[in-house]
């Protein structure tokens, strides 16, 4: 058994649904959980004589962050390639420039990837180019990924090594850019497309995976996150994420969300060579695998996520498309729900949630007593009548409300017009609801930072100053919920996590403020004094 130990002299948000009446000031942990919470004087009776003492100073303590839709391993390993940002590169030239600069200093023939790369930041307002990239180079494979995820630009090197040409047909799930004359201009939308230009030279490097891994835990740490759900898991990063915690080294909580395309690999539906069952064999506190990520749509960004009215910028003519049409989607979704797994889909445009949503009530009538939360990822353009259909069917929602500041103005003055765009990301009306719900940064797609996230819920602000759909804006305490205990029910995991509660993981932050007496405009610079897991401290290290 370890030391008790004790923290006090603090100001403890419990996030409790039923809170003392006394307010919490320490508490103790034993073995990696809460042994008390309250007055030091209660603390100290439950904990041993010899517990260890920890003065916090008046800091505040909260629940860890849990950040339900990111990819880290994916982020890890991308900080190791060009960063395409428009904070690293604000204009085309600037990309071409960085990608000239890496091709110097690499073997020919060697691929090139960079990512970050958002058209409607840059100077020149528009898709990258094979034409673009060949100016970098054309000794060298170069991929660079859009900002989204989803789509990809590639010089004509990748175009011809993968032979997509003129004749090529449109894949299923994707769309490739064509020029008036009907050649490939390089862009890449959605994974069936972006599949047509994968780099199938080598499966993922073990030591990448680790490293980046790795990279990746410890700015989470940083930021408070202890727990995170990696939303798109491919075998291998599977077999990564099972290597570097067999070797201890995982110090976060990790819960993933298998690609639905790994429902058929052997191994995964139990009948590798161990034969236990690869998506049971993860699953202990510290590590396991949630569910089923199904992505049924693109992004709003670029014109690809679905919408039930056109987008406001293109006349009238396009409301994007589905990237798993309604029946195989329905299908999915019923197989995921009869093997007691919840489903995350992802639904940017409110087209796509109507199907996500047919195809749960579907899935539910079939099987009425698998009680699944199931969960909508992003939800960026919910409709009202959508929110009460969600509560009606018991389905959460994750909310990707960082939207509102990197691309509010653009979803308002271009992609979706003043009244879709003032209400995106409705995270009052899904709190208004009795939804489950959570916060989310979709790191890499903007960077991990939950307290900037909540301040982005409490103030609604965009990037230009312009405050959006102010109704839509919630308390400080609801921000919160949406990174602890609400969030911990939106995975089924309140009864272990996302409050200070006697018997819950002791996996809490310390923080410099108050976030629920800080000027909301102040909320984002709050300062994460330690991040403590089970426990331990993970942050500082």
């Amino acid at each position: 058994m370890t030391t008790d130990r004790i923290y006090r002299n603090a100001t403890v948000h419990t996030m409790a649904l039923q809170p003392s009446a006394t307010p919490a000031t320490a508490l103790a942990c034993r073995d990696g959980r809460f042994l008390a919470v309250g007055t030091e004087e209660e603390v100290r009776a439950a904990a041993s004589a010899d517990a260890e003492v920890v003065d916090l100073g008046g800091a505040t303590v909260v629940p860890g962050f849990i950040e339900t839709h990111l990819h880290p391993l994916m982020w890890g390993m991308l900080l190791a390639d060009v960063d395409a940002t428009s904070e690293a590169c604000p204009s085309i030239e600037a990309v071409v420039e960085a990608i000239r600069v890496r091709a110097a200093s690499t073997p020919a023939g060697e691929a090139i990837n960079a990512w970050g790369f958002d058209d409607s930041l840059v100077a020149e307002d528009r898709a990258l180019t094979a034409a673009d990239l060949d100016r970098a180079t054309t000794a060298h494979p170069v991929r660079v990924r859009h900002l989204s995820v989803h789509a990809e630009y590639v010089n004509t090197l990748v175009l011809q090594q993968c032979g997509v040409t003129a004749e090529t047909p449109e894949p299923a799930g994707g769309h490739i850019v064509r020029d008036a004359s009907g050649q490939p201009t390089g862009e890449l939308q959605e994974p069936g497309a972006m599949a047509l230009v994968a780099d199938h030279s080598q499966a993922m490097a073990p030591d990448a995976a680790r490293a980046g891994l790795l990279r990746a835990q410890q700015r989470m740490a940083e930021v408070g996150v202890t727990s995170f759900h990696d939303l798109y898991v491919t075998a291998d990063m599977l077999q990564a994420y099972r290597a570097v915690h067999a070797a201890g080294e995982l110090r976060l909580r990790g819960r993933l969300y298998v690609g639905h395309h790994l429902l058929d690999d052997a191994e995964l539906d139990g009948a590798g060579a161990d034969g236990a069952g690869a998506l049971e064999a993860a699953d202990d506190d510290q590590l396991r695998v949630g569910g089923v990520k199904l992505i049924s749509d693109g992004s709003i960004q670029l014109h690809t996520a679905a919408l039930s009215e056109p987008y406001h910028d293109l006349g009238g003519c396009s409301c994007g498309s589905m990237v798993i049409p309604a029946a195989p989607l329905a299908a999915l979704v019923e197989r995921v729900h009869a093997g007691s797994r919840q489903v995350a889909v992802h639904t940017n445009g409110d087209l796509a949630i109507d199907h996500a949503l047919d195809a749960i009530e579907q899935a539910q009538a079939g099987r009425p007593d698998e009680q699944l939360h199931h969960r909508l990822e992003h939800v960026q353009t919910l409709r009202e009548d959508q929110v009460q259909r969600m509560a009606r069917l018991g389905v959460s929602a994750s909310i990707f409300v960082n939207h509102v500041y990197y691309w509010g103005d653009r979803h308002r003055d271009r992609f979706l017009g003043p009244d879709r765009g003032a209400r995106i990301s409705p995270v009052a009306s899904v709190a208004r609801a009795g939804i489950r719900y959570a916060l989310h940064c979709d790191c890499p797609v903007t960077p991990v930072n939950p307290l900037f996230t909540m301040a982005t819920a409490v103030t609604r602000r965009t990037r230009q100053g312009a405050v959006l759909g102010p109704e839509q804006a919630v308390t400080p305490r609801q921000a919160l919920a949406g990174y602890t205990s609400s969030a911990a029910a939106l995975a089924g995991e309140d009864a272990v996590k996302g409050t200070i509660e006697v018997g819950k993981l002791a996996d809490f932050v310390v923080l410099g403020a108050d976030p629920l007496a800080t000027d909301p405009a102040a909320l984002a610079d709050v300062p994460v004094l330690a991040t403590v897991v089970g426990g331990r401290q993970v942050h500082p290290a």
